[in-house]
């Protein structure tokens, strides 16, 4: 457990520096609008690649708890 954990905090330290690169649009519409994040893909990709990636996980747990109770 200690490995995936070390692997983590590597990641998100990899990372981090992402969240600060600026990206052409601000300053042209509202940056606090839906429509701003749905068009960008420096918004809509991490996004997306969130909620697939939570979807995946609660997936292989419902499978994996169903496998357990049988």
């Amino acid at each position: 457990m200690k490995t995936v954990s070390k692997i983590l905090a590597s990641a998100m330290v990899a990372l981090s520096p992402l969240s600060a690169i600026a990206h052409a649009g601000h300053g042209h519409d509202n940056p606090l609008s839906p429509g701003h994040y749905a068009n960008n893909p420096e918004h809509s990709l991490p996004i997306t690649l969130a909620i697939a990636t939570v979807v995946v996980l609660l997936t292989w747990l419902v499978n994996r708890k169903k496998n357990v109770t049988r």
